[in-house]
Order: C-alpha cells, then structure tokens, then sequence
C-alpha cells in the first residue's frame, strides 16, 4: 500500500471521537462508526484526520487506504503520523482573536502572513465555543463566511466536526459540553435504526434542523458550499500561493494571494447586513460567488456573502453560485 500523498497545505478534519459517530449503536462515538463515516469525509475534499491519539492498526490502514493522512496531537503542535512526517505549531484563531473584532482578526493575520504556512489553522476545537456563536453571535449566515476564510488561507487549516454543518454552541459560552454534542447524521427519528435511537436523542434540539441527511440533498446549504469551497481549495494557487496581503474596510475583509504571475482575490463580509465591495480590478473575471450580486462594476454583498476573484486562472469548471 502507498503512502498517502503529502499535500503542501492540507485541509485537515478535527475528530471528537466519543461524540462524532456511533458503529455499535451504544449511544457511545467509536473507531468503527468513524471508519463508516469515511465516504462523507472524502467527499470533504479533506487530506487527514487530526484525532487526540493514534488508531488501531488496522483502523489506520482502513484510513490510509481512503488517501487520508493522519495527524496527532503531540503537546502545543500537531504531528502527521507517515512515512515522511511533518509539524506544525497550533494557531487556533478562535483564541487569538479574543473579544472578536474584524479589525482584531486582520491583524493577526497580517502579522504573521510571512509565516501562515508554518501554522494549522482552525477556528475552534471540542474546548472552544463554535464559530458560529463565539463570532458569528449566533448567526446560521455566519458559518458561511467563516468557512471562505478559513478555506481561502494559504496554509494548513483546521475544521473542527460541525464546522461545515455550520453548527452553533449548544450551551453558554463558557460551557465546553456546547462543542462535544452529537454529530447530527440525520434529521428526524424515522430516519435512524434501532441501534441509533439512543444517539439520535441525544443530539442538541438547535442541531436536529442542520442534520447531514438534510444538507446533503440542499445545493444551498452550508455542507454544499463547503464541499465546493474545500475543492477549489485544492488549486495550485492556493496549494502554492502566498497571503500578499490582508485588510478590511467597514467589516469586509480582503485577501489578496499571489503566486507567480496568478492571484486571488477573496471579499468576505464578516457583517450581517449588505454591503458594496468591489476587487481591485474591475475587469477581473468573476470565478466564483457565494451570495454576491453585481451592480455595474461593484459587487454588493449580502451579510456574511463572500465573492472570490481570480486573474489568470481558468476556474469556470469551479463555478459555483450560492445564496
């Protein structure tokens, strides 16, 4: 068997074991309802599985032999467990940028942009209040956005389980037990078998309604957006790309990546109400849109609507309206 691929900057998936899927039907997360779970993961478009420790072996073959890498948490860093291993220090965001502000989460940003691809990058963690709520103040929208930003870094990122659902905390703030509920596999009793009765109930009421059986059949729901969002991520732009730059203006949020004589330029508003933005080439090509509306040479985004603009690459077969 082959050694799974080394991605220059892989799209990891954080797993909470105990609380992301149940094989035995025990009410209980385990290895072989997360090897079931495996297909859905794949059509992620992610690279590996970060999980807090290593996996049987034959379970970790089973993962190997879907193309995923796995990845452990070894103190402050994250390690990949592989022929060639490599390292990276954490830089959860959802804690560098505390209280929440755009122009707080610019700076970070901007700060380490010569460095964003030594760092994994996530927005959260089984610890950590959900993006959603913690950001977003609660706003469903919300997720969307964040996703674009998470997505469209040059560097390696994180999703916490939930995070392409768009799921908020279902607790306080300050309760940990907000991020650890059960992954929602499906929307309504009738849909689980008898072994999964138990799970079923005890996933979070506010969850029930986002549940994967839901958004897989939605082209407009969030699991959607980020499946094709996590596809382009893949380009060699991205893959190979640096952060030019990073600013905002009024809550929307500019990325600027560049590699060679290609860029892409992501407008994300972190806001929840409509705003006019535009990329700094009116002639750019639109490749990409998520809830944007063009007015002449201006784009009006909607809250939390998010458009991507490239010049120099051909990323029509990516296109993608959505919102």
């Amino acid at each position: 068997m082959s050694p799974t691929p080394i991605v220059a900057q892989p799209t990891l998936y954080r797993i909470h074991p105990v609380s992301f899927r149940d094989g035995n039907g025990d009410g209980v997360g385990d290895v072989h309802g997360m090897l079931a779970a495996l297909p859905y993961l794949n059509a992620l478009s992610i690279d590996g599985l970060l999980l807090p420790q290593a996996l049987p072996p034959e379970a970790s073959a089973a993962v190997a032999a879907q193309g995923l890498a796995l990845w452990y948490c070894d103190g402050g860093s994250y390690v990949r467990h592989a022929v060639a291993p490599q390292q990276y220090a954490r830089s959860p965001l959802a804690l560098d940028v505390v209280p929440f502000s755009v122009e707080k989460l610019v700076a970070v940003l901007h700060a380490r942009r010569a460095t964003l691809a030594d760092s994994l990058w996530s927005t959260g963690d089984a610890d950590q209040p959900r993006v959603v709520s913690h950001w977003g103040q609660g706003d469903l929208r919300s997720a969307d956005a964040f996703l674009t930003l998470l997505a469209m870094l040059p560097a390696p990122i994180c999703l916490y389980q939930g995070e392409e659902l768009g799921l908020p905390h279902a607790a306080g703030l300050q309760d940990p037990r907000g991020a650890q509920t059960r992954m929602p596999w499906h929307e309504a009793p009738e849909q689980v078998t008898a072994g999964e009765i138990d799970w079923y109930q005890q996933v979070a009421i506010e969850h029930r309604a986002l549940a994967i059986s839901r958004q897989q059949h939605d082209s407009h729901s969030t699991l959607r957006y980020c499946q094709s969002l996590l596809a382009l991520r893949r380009s060699p732009l991205i893959q190979r790309g640096e952060l030019n730059a990073v600013s905002q203006r009024n809550g929307v949020v500019r990325l600027l990546i560049t590699h060679q004589d290609q860029c892409l330029e992501a407008l994300i508003n972190l806001q929840p109400y409509t705003q006019a933005a535009a990329p700094s080439e009116a002639t750019l090509p639109l490749a990409w849109q998520h809830g944007a509306q063009q007015e002449g040479h201006q784009w009006v985004l909607a809250g939390f609507a998010s458009a991507i603009f490239t010049r120099n690459v051909n990323c029509e077969s990516r296109g993608v309206t959505h919102g």
